[in-house]
Order: C-alpha cells, then sequence, then structure tokens
C-alpha cells in the first residue's frame, strides 16, 4: 500500500498534490485566455469592457489561430485542465529582424500577455510561466528575447534575468483614435 500523502485519511489512496507545472494552451483553454486579457487590461487601467464587447470575439480567432496553426508561437498557461479555469497564462513568439553579426539568423523572441489571475499573484505562477517560455525560446536557438514590462511585471522579468534594454521602445500610433473603443483609453495607450 502507498504511504498516505499529507492530508489523506490511513489506508486510503493518497491525492496527488495539484501541480501548477505550465502546459501549452489549447483551444479548450481560448474563454479563459480571453478571461484573462481582460484582467491584464483591468491592471493597465484599461476598461475591458461588458463580457459581449467586440474584441473579445476578435481575441477568440486570434488565440485560435495562434495556438493551433502557428509554430512560431507558444502559449503557456497554469492551472486546471483544458477548459478550467486558469491561474496564468503567456505567451512568445519568434520576431524576425535584420541578421547582424551576433544574432546572424535575425530571430528574436517576444514574450507577451504575460498575466496571473488576481487571486493566485504571488505564487510564482508567473516566473513558471516566463521560464517556460524562454526555454522553449532557447530550445528553438533563441537567445536575445524582449519583452515590455508593466510596474507589477518587472520584478518577476528582472529575477529572470532581464534587463533594462539598450534602446528605448517608442510607438507610434496612426489612423486610429485611442480613445475610441471603450471611452477609457488613454492617449498613447498601446494596450487596447
Amino acid at each position: 500500500m502507498t504511504p498516505p500523502t499529507l492530508g489523506s485519511p490511513p489506508g486510503s489512496t493518497p491525492t496527488p498534490a495539484p501541480t501548477h507545472a505550465p502546459r501549452p494552451a489549447t483551444p479548450a483553454d481560448i474563454p479563459e485566455l480571453i478571461r484573462l486579457r481582460a484582467v491584464a487590461l483591468a491592471s493597465l487601467g484599461v476598461d475591458p469592457g461588458p463580457a459581449d464587447s467586440p474584441w473579445r470575439e476578435t481575441a477568440d480567432g486570434w488565440f485560435r489561430e495562434r495556438i493551433t496553426a502557428r509554430t512560431d508561437l507558444r502559449c503557456l498557461v497554469v492551472g486546471g485542465a483544458p477548459g478550467e479555469p486558469l491561474l496564468a497564462t503567456g505567451m512568445a513568439w519568434v520576431t524576425y529582424h535584420l541578421p547582424s553579426p551576433r544574432w546572424t539568423d535575425g530571430r528574436r523572441g517576444y514574450l507577451d500577455g504575460i498575466v496571473t489571475d488576481e487571486t493566485a499573484r504571488g505564487r510564482g505562477h508567473g516566473r513558471r510561466i516566463v521560464d517556460g517560455l524562454v526555454s522553449w525560446l532557447n530550445d528553438s536557438g533563441i537567445h536575445y528575447i524582449q519583452l515590455h514590462a508593466s510596474a507589477d511585471g518587472e520584478p518577476v522579468y528582472t529575477a529572470a534575468g532581464f534587463t533594462q534594454a539598450r534602446y528605448p521602445a517608442m510607438d507610434l500610433i496612426t489612423g486610429t483614435d485611442p480613445d475610441a473603443g471603450t471611452g477609457s483609453g488613454t492617449a498613447g495607450d498601446t494596450t487596447s
């Protein structure tokens, strides 16, 4: 008989402790990926709007195409089985740049959409997502990885070895009103 685990009655089948190892996202996770995207937007001060906001339908197709048809992208999640509530998620994809002496094939990795549900923060889920994505990029031969950090995320990325970029990021938004949509955006807001 297997010895009981902590919290298991003697003579019972042990209940394995939940593991919070990241796993690849599946199409069944898309509703939760969209929910976590709304959590990320709200934490950045952007009102994600109601559950029937048009961006959510677009996000469904966006996630579906990327997690089912793209080999240059990885989406990891922490939480339940596919279709069950998620605690955290994050994505990495390959970006393509001009070759250089140091980065001869021009490929870089980019981390994005890393978010932990508010009730699950402070438990290392974000760091496990970051480590899993960095590992996937490294295994793909990509060793130059970039991201944009929120104030809340910066300590996680710093602990994972990220440093301030050599060149500052700059944005140019053309052809759209950044305050259109939810009515709560701010000029220069690139998250909406």
